[in-house]
């Protein structure tokens, strides 16, 4: 699981950018998106979709462009990110950046230039743990308390200085491979004695291990 803190960016280059807005995709683009449908719900709301302003694992770059410049409000004449950075294996990995949005700090990886592989949101305004129902623990003090929480989520650390915690869960694409919500607490050393009650960020990734079959299932 990648958390994303490195802020070292690089001015976005148009014509990289327009590149990016121009590439030429298969038609099936559409299709690969996980077929993880957007209309699952959970009592914790919106949050919980597999989705961030309707950018989907499996995307092309137009269409994923396109779903935040429509989505998040954005103006004409913003139709770009806000900037860029080429990563991974020779690379052939793009990370745009997305600057000032109404949630927050938007980050969107495609996989060798193509389709999106991971999807960073650092919120603006963080959202409780009460408010998204994501249990505090996995205990049975939890399971017992009366309150409804959505318990399709593994509870644990991000490492073990145990200054993070993680909420995570995994659900199959349709396509052969997983895909992979998380929810990010606040720090301990940075956010105090109330640090985990507040998610700092939300990641859609591909599922740990599943990169191969990611690549696999695009290419066809």
């Amino acid at each position: 699981m990648l958390i994303i803190k490195n802020r070292f960016w690089i001015a976005a280059s148009t014509a990289v950018l327009l590149t990016l807005c121009v590439l030429v995709v298969s038609a099936e683009a559409q299709k690969k998106t996980g077929g993880v449908s957007d209309a699952e719900k959970s009592i914790g709301g919106d949050e919980h979709q597999m989705s961030v302003y309707g950018v989907k694992i499996g995307m092309d770059v137009p269409t994923a462009l396109r779903a935040v410049f429509e989505n998040a409000g954005r103006k004409p004449g913003e139709e770009k990110p806000d900037a860029m950075r080429r990563e991974g294996d020779g690379k052939k990995d793009i990370r745009v950046l997305y600057k000032n949005l109404p949630k927050g700090e938007l980050q969107i990886v495609f996989d060798q230039g193509k389709f999106v592989s991971e999807i960073v949101l650092t919120y603006l305004t963080r959202p409780n743990i009460v408010d998204l129902r994501l249990p505090s623990s996995s205990g049975i003090g939890v399971a017992t308390s009366g309150e409804r929480y959505d318990d399709r989520y593994t509870i644990g650390f991000v490492d073990n200085k145990k200054q993070e915690k993680l909420w995570w869960r995994d659900t199959k694409s349709g396509n052969d491979f997983g895909i992979r919500l998380s929810f990010l607490s606040g720090n301990i050393l940075r956010d105090g004695q109330l640090w985990w009650q507040t998610i700092a960020q939300k990641a859609v990734t591909i599922k740990p291990g599943h990169k191969k079959r990611f690549r696999k299932a695009m290419s066809k």
